[in-house]
């Protein structure tokens, strides 16, 4: 069976086969054989699968927002429908099982087909959220607290992840997770942003560094061990986002207190961004992690770069301004191109 690859990975493949030749690893002849292993794909269905499935279901999100965001919208479509709330409760939580269970069955059958069996689950995440917010208009459930029509479907998502050793499902769990915590210290904290003394970003901050170390034990829990990767990347996306955050507004928890500050009072935090930032790139590098040196290379730049922009944008000519962040993509530019061809 031929391989098809992408042009760029294609490339790849062909230059350590080259390589292989010229350190006599490999005979012509098995060189020969390696490259027939293989074709270039004229086309990446793939990329254009995932891209597909991915702008439906941001789209879907989107909608899903808005409706159950909406109240009048809610109680119009009860109204359309002309059915209780109940009844709505009802049925789209067993729809959202039956997709859950489509969804399972198919993955047994088509294991190959990972795109298209995780964009089922969705819809059942998506028509799990829709029987919650059905069920906050309920006689039942009026009166609860906000954050509890976040918790339930939370609880669900963290269940069927780890049953169904679905990323996707698990990525909304911890999605969930994080609106949680901020509509609960929200009302703990009676509306004002502050909660034990931290502000919106440094709690998702503090969040983000809670599930990346909880994450560095997943690998020994068989359960929840294909889960490891999406885990951490959900941890360290929380956790630098937010810390970046910090850098341009810091701990306060109103506009009018943060306008009466300048932004060079904020450096602690920009030095603790890149303190992060830095272990991060050398935890990657000893710990041949390439997620983890990533985060920290690229929050690097955008905490450099923001603070570039902050310092510099009204206290040189722009001419100079542009000029030195011309040289500077220029230099990262360089160096990049030398670290993606090592030998040349």
């Amino acid at each position: 069976m031929t391989l098809k690859l992408n042009k760029r990975k294609a490339q790849i493949l062909d230059e350590a086969i080259t390589h292989w030749e010229q350190e006599k690893l490999v005979s012509m002849d098995q060189s020969e054989h390696l490259r027939q292993s293989y074709q270039v794909a004229n086309f990446d269905w793939k990329l254009l699968a995932v891209y597909s499935f991915w702008i439906a279901i941001a789209c879907f999100i989107l909608s899903v927002i808005l409706l159950v965001a909406d109240n009048y919208l809610m109680s119009l479509l009860a109204k359309l429908i002309n059915t209780p709330a109940s009844v709505l409760t009802i049925f789209t939580a067993f729809l959202s099982a039956a997709l859950y269970y489509l969804g399972v069955r198919r993955r047994t059958k088509f294991p190959e087909k990972s795109i298209s069996n995780e964009a089922i689950f969705f819809f059942g995440v998506l028509l799990t959220a829709v029987s919650v917010g059905f069920l906050s208009k309920t006689t039942f459930a009026e009166h609860w607290r906000e954050s509890l029509y976040i918790a339930i479907p939370a609880i669900i998502y963290c269940g069927l992840g780890i049953k169904l050793r679905s990323v996707l499902i698990w990525l909304f769990f911890l999605l969930s997770a994080g609106l949680y915590l901020l509509s609960e210290t929200s009302y703990l904290s009676d509306s004002h942003y502050l909660f034990l003394g931290m502000n919106i970003p440094l709690q998702f901050t503090c969040f983000g560094a809670i599930i990346i170390l909880i994450s560095l034990f997943f690998p020994k829990i068989k359960i929840v061990k294909p889960l490891t990767e999406a885990t951490r990347f959900a941890g360290l996306f929380y956790f630098f986002t937010f810390l970046w955050l910090l850098t341009i507004f810091g701990n306060y928890d109103s506009f009018h207190e943060w306008s009466q500050i300048k932004q060079v009072e904020l450096w602690a935090w920009s030095l603790l961004a890149l303190t992060c930032c830095t272990i991060a790139i050398i935890i990657g590098i000893k710990a041949n992690d390439v997620m983890t040196r990533t985060f920290g290379i690229t929050f690097m730049l955008v905490v450099l770069y923001t603070e570039y922009f902050t310092y510099f944008w009204g206290e040189i000519h722009k001419a100079l301004f542009f000029a030195i962040l011309a040289l500077s993509f220029w230099f990262i530019g360089t160096r990049a191109e030398k670290l993606w061809q090592p030998n040349q």
